[in-house]
Order: structure tokens, then sequence, then C-alpha cells
């Protein structure tokens, strides 16, 4: 196990030796192995364990003390002071239900960064190429902290319709509460991408930072895509449960009688 950590550690690549071990390091913190409180390795230790040098090793723990999760205290040693699990803050919800319920209770304040009338990005599928669509591009906070970048399209003559409360209001609740009618089916399409300049920009990220992206797409009972929300959210921060109920799931191959 060692062995192939040390592998890992020493291929090439583009990023510093030092971060590599950050993220190692930082995994071991999410996984409890160093609970809130515990002294961590001594940097010797640490040097040993991973056979780096003691500059690495240090500009590792310099990285996770600005983050807050650790701190070094002369002639003591560094201790847990922050729980890395806890990050993990946001669930993403599985259901359209929950999702609006989510967006509602998470009392979302956003920036408008820019909006305007066009046409749906290529990635959606099926959609009408000559449908105009009004769009908005926001900047989600919560508490304090911007936890999303979200460019959201309303068929333009539902936005015509309600034009105030989309521009005011979060827009998915807005299509749920104002036009319930126009919601058939709905999917939601999560991806791990790499931040660009803007998402690193207004997440507050390092360009290169994973980041998670969420593209939900509804459509009418016509087949008509009425909304299409493009939500990039910071990886750090996501988790997403499932529940699963194996006992009435029928078996693949089961005899259906």
């Amino acid at each position: 196990m060692i062995e192939s950590i040390h592998t890992a550690l020493k291929k090439q690549s583009r990023l510093p030796l030092s971060l590599k071990l950050k993220y190692v390091l930082r995994a071991r913190l999410e996984r409890g192995e160093w609970a809130l409180g515990a002294r961590i390795p001594t940097l010797l230790e640490l040097v040993a364990e991973y056979g780096v040098s003691r500059a690495t090793v240090r500009a590792a723990l310099d990285e996770l003390e600005t983050e807050g999760l650790i701190q070094r205290t002369r002639g003591k040693g560094t201790f847990v002071i922050g729980d890395a699990a806890k990050e993990h803050w946001l669930m993403l919800p599985t259901d359209w239900r929950s999702l609006v319920r989510h967006i509602e209770h998470l009392k979302v304040r956003f920036v408008t960064l820019d909006s305007g009338v066009g046409v749906l990005p290529p990635e959606v599928p099926e959609q009408s190429a000559d449908q105009l669509y009004w769009w908005t591009l926001r900047v989600n906070w919560t508490d304090h902290i911007p936890y999303s970048v979200n460019t959201v399209y309303v068929a333009k003559r539902l936005f015509d319709l309600r034009q105030a409360e989309f521009e005011a209001e979060p827009v998915l609740p807005a299509v749920n509460r104002y036009f319930r009618a126009e919601l058939h089916s709905a999917t939601q399409v999560l991806t791990i991408r790499a931040a660009d300049a803007l998402a690193a920009k207004h997440l507050h990220l390092e360009i290169g930072t994973a980041v998670a992206q969420a593209l939900r797409v509804a459509r009418n009972a016509a087949g008509e895509v009425v909304y299409v929300a493009r939500v990039l959210y910071p990886a750090k921060y996501l988790s997403v449960e499932t529940h699963f109920h194996p006992d009435v799931e029928p078996e693949v191959g089961a005899d259906a009688h």
C-alpha cells in the first residue's frame, strides 16, 4: 500500500509534489484517521512514511494549516483543529421535490452576473434549435459562502408571463410554483469537471480545482424543454445520498411470473 502511494506521489505530473502530499493527508483527515484534537505524525515521521523531503512535508502542512484543518505548535506538535469530513455539507437531492425544498431551505442570496435571451447550449439533448429562452447567470450564496455558479434557462413564453418573479427569485422554485402544469419529466446528470476562470473567480477556488456540474433539464408533456440549469458546485462541499431498496427491486433475469 505504502509503495503504491510512493509511486503515485512521484509519478510525473504538472501538480507539485507538495500538493499531491497535501491531498493524500487531507484524504486521511476526511476518513477520520486523525480525529479532531488528535496529534498527527511528526514532520520526520511523515518524511519517512512518504519518502519525500522535509520541505515537501512542510509545504503540504502549510496548505492544510491555511485551510484551518491543522495547527502547528512549537515544541508540542501538529494537531487536528478542523473536521474535514464536515466540509461535505451540501447534500445534492436526487428527486425533484427534494431539490425544490433544498433550494428553498438554503435561504439563497444570489448575485446576477448577466442575463439575456437566446437558444439553449449544445449540451442539452433533443432541443428545438429555433426556440428562444431567457437565461440568467448567477452566483448563489448561503451563510457567506458562494456555493454555486448557475446558468439557468426558461422558455421565453413562460418568462414573459412572470418576468418580475423570475428576476427576483431563485428560478427553479419559481418555475415549480407558477408553472407546475408545464413540468412533466426532468433529468439531472452529474459530472466532475475542472473549474474554469469564471467558476474559480466566483467560487473562490483555484483554476483547475474539481467542481461538480449538475445539468438539469425539465420538459412538458409535449417533450418541449421548459427549464434548464447548468450548476457548478465546489466538489469539496458536495455529497450525494441515494437510497436503494433491494428487497423490492426485481433481480435481473428473474422470472416475471
